[in-house]
């Protein structure tokens, strides 16, 4: 009897020992980072003297705990894409640095400096205003590239750490996996110590890449990005290498290829490129910050070069302070692209600002292949792909001349420059890349080198005859361009403007009231109805065809510029337009440039719709806004899901001291009263002893 209650008390004793080492093993862990909770169960046996079999597992809700590593991925993808993002809206939205404000200044100066053409003190007060409209231009784009190399060197530090886990998880996993065999799982600390570390390693890899995770029948995990690459199981590791794009080296692009742990891997070893919508995490948050923050560039480029246009265009319309034409003020510089084959002076290409298209200017890149043997020409835009848009082209948009190729893509403002000629492109396969507006905000420049380059006297004036018998005057009513293809151009030596051959000079008004327009030779060029009443009457005329003797359908060319008769006309009665020689302090020109504030200069990418240039960045500085308001909203509403789930998982495998402290004294009293039999055992022996 007594020998029975000592097996008894003895195997009691050893059972509430190990319950006492798990829940100690708990408190001592309570703090450890990755632990789950263990719990030992133990079973009934009336062979074995009450106690039977005991198991030690882990306690957790493995459904919970995947839920989580999704939920990881979500909010670190909107954190990191919020972060990558910051920079840039600061710059735009700073109120000390804001391009905008700039541009208003300098409006606000040129309108002074125009009321008063002739004064040097206000007309370098705008030379500086516009100096510093261009800094401000210059800088943001340099921050937003500066932004662009933390963005990749963070890009970089994860693709290292994913690499890392990668291995990590496959290494243990195989280790797992040979315990698990070889029957030494059972009640092992060494093996559930491994099991926290796997899901450590899984949990931390997943705020880096979106990660699903599948058990197999080994006991490995096979850990999967969420579009179903797979990252590691117990035979296979995958590892990632960033490059810097072939055609843009701000952009980073991701690669993957296989390990084995012990040798080559069964696995593809063949090296994929990743597109950022396959990554998740923070490494696609980051990835997909780097492309709206190119996008900016490309929208504060495409402002810029609308901008410089318009006022390039209208200040050659006028002649300056020193009685020359007018010269552009801003440098807009030709933008050099890219090719996959080597050597940028036979190889690259060259995009070109077309003078007077700055409102058709998009924010898009563009490439050009010859890879099929055919001229292809593509549209691109970031995170959408490419269009191919070789259809649209106009007859004659592809020439060549000097042994180059151009691609005139009047539609968006620029002309391509290849230097090959098209056959010889046909044959070698080149793929072209250009990215005409992403990097313009930092090369355009300021071309005023003195106060007196503002042109804001106009190129030409109007004159009513003093012996007209109508009350009615003739005014300017625009002037914005000169050239070879307009009624004025630049005498390239006098540099002064002067009439181009068959340009309009003179109106007379017909019996009927029509307006009659005429060259300086007196040839007949066009018609203006009576109708218009004299407003913008070469807008308003039909073409004359001197061969026919008779007046067309077809409306007058644009001269590049108008005038307008106001009052009453009356037959035979004649109005000028002359050359403004000595017109330094008219400041018609000053007021047309000026208007280029309110004038509708830019065009939305993707749309027809023309805008101001102060609308145009309310636009852009919207939609950097809004993406990070995006991101901070849906970052807060991803960690709030995280840690109700986190909470939802801690309450299985988390330790709770109060519950532990608890289990703690109900097994030190059953371990005391186990012990008690073993003292009770004794007691009954030794008097059995006494009794013999």
């Amino acid at each position: 009897m007594s020998t029975d209650l000592i097996i008894t008390g003895k195997y009691g004793v050893l059972n509430s020992q190990k319950l006492l080492n798990a829940t100690s093993n708990n408190i001592n862990n309570v703090n450890t980072e990755g632990y789950v909770r263990k719990e030992t169960q133990t079973y009934t046996s009336c062979v074995d003297w009450g106690v039977g079999a005991t198991y030690t597992r882990r306690v957790y809700d493995k459904y919970v705990q995947r839920q989580l590593f999704v939920d990881n991925g979500i909010a670190s993808y909107y954190n990191a894409f919020g972060l990558g993002m910051k920079t840039t809206d600061s710059v735009l939205s700073d109120a000390d640095m804001s391009i905008a404000k700039a541009a208003s200044s300098f409006f606000d100066e040129l309108s002074t400096a125009a009321n008063t053409p002739t004064s040097s003190a206000s007309r370098n007060n705008a030379k500086s205003k516009l100096e510093n409209l261009v800094l401000r231009i210059n800088s943001a784009t340099e921050s937003m590239v500066d932004s662009l190399k933390d963005t990749n060197s963070k890009i970089t530090d994860d693709i290292d750490d994913i690499n890392s886990y990668s291995y990590a998880i496959c290494k243990i996993n195989a280790q797992i996996r040979s315990l698990s065999l070889s029957d030494n799982s059972v009640n092992n600390e060494i093996y559930m110590q491994m099991l926290d570390e796997r899901d450590r390693l899984i949990g931390e890899l997943s705020n880096l890449a979106s990660v699903n995770v599948k058990e197999q029948q080994d006991g490995c995990l096979a850990v999967y990005m969420d579009q179903g690459m797979l990252l590691a199981n117990g035979d296979t590791y995958a590892t990632l290498s960033s490059e810097a794009n072939q055609f843009d080296n701000t952009k980073t692009d991701v690669y993957m290829h296989y390990n084995g742990l012990n040798g080559p891997s069964n696995q593809n070893t063949g090296k994929v490129k990743l597109s950022n919508n396959q990554i998740g995490g923070s490494l696609g948050g980051y990835l997909n910050s780097t492309d709206q923050i190119r996008n900016s560039m490309r929208e504060l480029g495409k402002l810029t070069v609308a901008l410089a246009d318009a006022l390039n265009v209208q200040n050659k319309a006028g002649f300056t302070l020193e009685d020359i034409a007018g010269d552009n003020l801003l440098n807009i510089p030709s933008v050099w692209g890219t090719s996959n084959q080597s050597g940028i002076n036979d190889n690259s290409i060259l995009a070109t600002f077309n003078e007077g298209q700055g409102s058709k200017v998009q924010g898009y890149d563009f490439q050009v292949s010859f890879v099929d043997g055919e001229l292809n020409v593509y549209r691109v835009e970031e995170g959408k792909g490419k269009v191919n848009i070789t259809a649209d082209l106009p007859a004659g948009a592809v020439s060549e001349a000097g042994g180059k190729t151009y691609i005139n893509l009047s539609e968006y403002g620029i002309t391509l420059t290849m230097n090959k000629d098209l056959t010889t492109l046909k044959n070698d396969g080149t793929i072209f890349l250009v990215q005409p507006t992403m990097m313009i905000g930092s090369l355009v420049s300021s071309n005023v080198s003195k106060p007196e380059d503002f042109a804001f006297a106009s190129a030409v004036r109007t004159r009513t005859a003093s012996d007209n018998y109508g009350n009615a005057t003739i005014s300017l009513s625009r002037c914005t361009n000169t050239g070879a293809t307009y009624g004025v151009s630049v005498d390239p030596t006098t540099k002064h403007p002067v009439f181009n051959a068959g340009a309009p000079t003179q109106i007379q008004i017909d019996n009927a009231g029509n307006y009659l327009i005429k060259d300086s030779a007196g040839n007949l060029l066009g018609r203006a109805p009576a109708s218009c009443n004299g407003v913008n009457v070469l807008a308003n005329a039909v073409t004359y065809d001197a061969t026919a003797g008779a007046f067309t359908t077809t409306p007058m060319r644009d001269y590049g510029y108008d005038v307008s008769v106001n009052g009453t006309v009356k037959d035979n009665d004649k109005f000028y337009i002359e050359i403004n020689t000595g017109g330094q302090a008219d400041n018609s020109n000053g007021n047309a440039l000026i208007a280029l504030r309110n004038k509708t200069i830019v065009r939305t990418t993707g749309s027809e719709q023309v805008t101001t240039f102060n609308d145009g960045y309310a636009n852009l500085l919207a939609k950097v806004g809004s993406d990070v308001s995006a991101a901070s909203a849906n970052y807060e509403a991803a960690v709030a899901k995280q840690e109700q789930t986190q909470k939802l998982y801690d309450s299985s495998a988390g330790v709770n001291l109060d519950e532990e402290a608890a289990n703690l004294l109900m097994f030190q009293q059953s371990y005391s009263a186990c012990s008690k039999i073993i003292e009770a055992s004794q007691t009954v022996f030794n008097a059995l002893l006494n009794a013999m």
